[in-house]
């Protein structure tokens, strides 16, 4: 009895079929991500403007925003500017008060430069290192996820 075998030709095609639907069809199309707005206050409620927040996932890349004069913030996906949202799952959220330099700066090192000329952070600096930061949310899928911080304030 003769046992008939595929061609090598016709496995070839299948599998060339199989990675096309895959690519087609997106295996993995990046990170889920989902949309995040908030606001930033003082503990009493006074919004901050020039607060630097970032988003840190476990899962993916960070998202960062500045807030506006109102406090509020959107957060866009480190990875891609046009992105906005963060990872769906757990972060830790860091924050940075810019107010005294007005801006973000940083050298060609990455380390911050401090243009202040004498200010003084309005925040506590309990909030500027995420993995000590005691900020904490978690992003869920399918939802447009608002948060509002409250900031204590820096010691005098």
């Amino acid at each position: 009895m003769e046992v008939r075998r595929p061609s090598i030709l016709l496995s070839f095609a299948t599998l060339c079929c199989s990675l096309l639907s895959c690519f087609i069809l997106g295996c993995d199309s990046g990170p889920k991500v989902s949309e995040v707005t908030g606001v930033v206050t003082l503990a009493n409620g006074k919004p901050l403007e020039l607060i630097h927040i970032e988003f840190w996932s476990e899962n993916g890349p960070r998202s960062y925003a500045k807030t506006d004069d109102s406090g509020n913030f959107k957060l866009k996906l480190d990875t891609d500017a046009q992105l906005t949202g963060a990872v769906i799952g757990k972060h830790k959220v860091s924050c940075r008060d810019t107010w005294p330099s007005k801006d973000d700066v940083l050298t060609d090192g990455g380390e911050w430069v401090d243009n202040s000329k004498g200010k003084k952070a309005r925040i506590h600096s309990k909030y500027s290192d995420y993995a000590a930061s005691p900020l904490a949310y978690e992003v869920k899928a399918g939802e447009k996820n608002h948060f509002e911080i409250k900031l204590d304030p820096a010691p005098k």
